[in-house]
């Protein structure tokens, strides 16, 4: 194509047409710079649809990681009211029965349970190592970042505040009275845990004021966390909905 190009101009200089030669050379710079920007322009959309795609597969990724989180929550949660029940059974075996029972070591050995909640982050790590400007709805960008850099670290630390409530007053004090088991195949038993405990042990625990006082402080601590756990699910239900939206518009 350059030489037939090349081949005109040679012609219309032999034929001393030096105004035509001009126009067409003129022309010619048009035409190229025409082709040039047409491969920008066709450059930029094959790197604006590589973008959407990424965006698109960001997005189903985060919601998958999303989708577990919530079913981790919901288990959490349902632990939790196995825990408030419990404490309650706790405190009612001693103060109204005189020997241990297979209930009491079932609600004892529930009292041991720390639920962690441990969200799947593989998508948001994606997002945050190629940029997160690449979620063009601002609405949704900023929920997403606040349920992994606010949410979700926020709810962390009551877990914490939780687990060293537990390492310095409960586990002392259910260790001092009860010998801990655990039998998956054990038939009474909370998921493989059973706590035993003698009647002279059980004596002196309902003998024990302090254990009580440790029995409303479980139930306290618990039911904070629950609360907070209970935001997370909503937050997480409304993010999951959102980011449908987001994808249906694609």
């Amino acid at each position: 194509m350059i030489k037939f190009f090349r081949k005109i101009r040679q012609d219309l200089l032999k034929q001393n047409k030096t105004g035509k030669y001009f126009k067409y050379a003129i022309g010619e710079i048009v035409l190229v710079v025409i082709g040039i920007l047409i491969a920008l322009q066709v450059n930029t959309l094959n790197e604006q649809r590589k973008e959407n795609n990424f965006e698109v597969d960001i997005l189903k990724q985060i919601r998958t990681n999303l989708q577990t989180d919530l079913l981790e929550i919901r288990e959490d949660l349902e632990l939790m009211d196995f825990m408030n029940k419990a404490c309650l059974d706790v405190k009612n075996h001693l103060l109204n029965l005189d020997q241990p029972s297979d209930s009491l070591s079932i609600s004892a050995a529930i009292l041991r349970v720390t639920p962690h909640f441990s969200p799947i982050t593989s998508g948001y790590n994606l997002l945050q190592n190629r940029s997160v400007g690449i979620i063009k709805n601002d609405s949704l960008r900023d929920a997403i970042l606040y349920q992994y850099d606010m949410l979700y670290p926020y709810y962390k630390t009551y877990e914490d505040e939780r687990g060293r409530f537990h390492a310095l007053h409960s586990e002392p004090q259910l260790i001092e009275y009860f010998s801990m088991n655990y039998d998956v195949n054990e038939p009474l038993s909370f998921q493989g845990l059973f706590f035993e405990i003698s009647k002279e042990d059980y004596q002196r625990l309902r003998n024990d004021l302090k254990f009580l006082k440790l029995l409303k402080a479980i139930a306290f601590e618990n039911s904070v966390i629950q609360s907070r756990g209970k935001r997370v699910e909503k937050n997480t239900l409304g993010l999951i909905h959102k980011i449908n939206v987001e994808l249906d518009s694609k």
